[in-house]
């Protein structure tokens, strides 16, 4: 399988987010050759918070960094997902892309996989998704955006 792309959508989101900030924090408009300020650095993003998709029926937001076909071994495939994301304070567990509206499609589409079965971070927003998809250093497939619909969680 080759090396996935980060979603488009994501780093345009985030691109625009730090040219805002950057605009806003940029000269008084003077054109003199005066330095920088030692004293200002560049920051790092806060990795944002995600989700449980069961506490809303807005639209929501899934980073999906693993997918495998469903079938034997499929949970043991995506252990190493899964481990990457707590690491970083994520708890995720392999769910059916099912259960959000045109996710399944899409990474069949993506993937090949019939019947796919993903690990993937769920956020109430596309700018949180978008930093999550920057800052992470694994893969990402795809990012979707949709509703949940697999009801409550128990």
């Amino acid at each position: 399988m080759r090396q996935p792309r980060r979603s488009i959508v994501a780093a345009l989101m985030l691109s625009a987010a730090l040219l805002s900030t950057a605009a806003c924090t940029g000269g008084g408009g003077d054109d003199d050759d005066t330095a920088a300020d030692p004293s200002v650095a560049a920051t790092t993003p806060a990795w944002p918070t995600a989700i449980d998709p069961a506490t809303t029926t807005e639209p929501l937001f899934v980073v999906w960094t693993d997918v495998v076909e469903t079938g034997e071994g499929d949970t043991t495939a995506l252990q190493p997902s899964i481990d990457s994301l707590a690491a970083l304070g994520y708890q995720t567990l392999p769910w059916d892309p099912a259960c959000q509206s045109g996710a399944e499609e899409r990474l069949a589409g993506l993937t090949g996989f019939a019947d796919p079965l993903g690990v993937g971070v769920v956020f109430a927003t596309a700018q949180d998704a978008g930093t999550f998809d920057t800052l992470y250093d694994g893969n990402t497939i795809s990012v979707t955006d949709g509703t949940y619909t697999c009801g409550a969680t128990s």
